[in-house]
């Protein structure tokens, strides 16, 4: 078991600010299904992971999503690759990096999200370096809509490389991470304006919530404290 601590980190909306671009792309999805457009704040009131959940609260009819669900993932991703080519960071990313690895803190990323994707934008973005692992799909993106892994995955990567649940934190903007902190014994840390609404957030009970990247070496510095 080591001593080290551990930032286990979302992708979207967490660590880049890609919410506008994958509801534009969500909404060429429900058209897709002959629903009309939805708004942002409906967006974020009905976006939730496993993406049937969502499909079936916008009115699109299941049997056909799971029918066509390639379909439907290839326009998604088609859209959203063009609309967020050139996403940045969330406010204060680049510092809280800085700031966890001056601490001594391992970083890794936990996403729902595809790792071949990823990839680039953390070389475009020069981001990289701060991280010792990316956890996400390798599969073509369809796996998500009916299931997640990311239990699964964080259990295994922390167990295997002898991560101790109380010396680690998990940060993203949905219903997930307090859930898997739950679960694992972590620390949960949710950050507003992403992909759910405020309030579904604190529902889902996160140990801490902050409105920035910003504010999060705060809340370690009296957590480890």
């Amino acid at each position: 078991m080591t001593d080290r601590k551990l930032a286990v980190f979302d992708w979207n909306g967490t660590l880049i600010a890609d919410t506008i671009p994958a509801w534009h792309a969500s909404n060429k999805c429900l058209a897709f299904y002959g629903q009309a457009p939805i708004s942002l704040a409906r967006q974020r009131e009905t976006f939730d992971f496993p993406i049937l959940h969502y499909y079936k609260r916008n009115g699109c009819p299941i049997d056909k999503v799971l029918e066509t669900k390639g379909e439907a993932n290839e326009i998604f991703q088609s859209h959203y690759e063009r609309l967020a080519a050139g996403v940045r960071t969330r406010r204060g990313a680049r510092a809280l990096l800085d700031w966890l690895s001056e601490q001594g803190v391992d970083c890794i990323i936990l996403s729902n999200y595809l790792t071949h994707k990823i990839t680039p934008h953390l070389e475009r973005l020069k981001l990289g370096h701060y991280f010792s692992f990316i956890s996400a799909n390798n599969c073509d993106g369809t796996t998500i809509l009916s299931a997640t892994n990311k239990l699964e995955r964080l259990s295994d990567f922390m167990l295997t490389r002898g991560y101790h649940p109380g010396n680690a934190f998990i940060i993203g903007d949905s219903r997930e991470e307090p859930d898997i902190a739950r679960h694992l014994g972590l620390i949960s840390i949710g950050i507003t304006g992403g992909c759910i609404s405020e309030s579904r957030l604190r529902a889902a009970k996160p140990d801490h919530v902050v409105g920035s990247l910003r504010d999060v070496p705060g809340v370690l510095a009296r957590v480890w404290a």
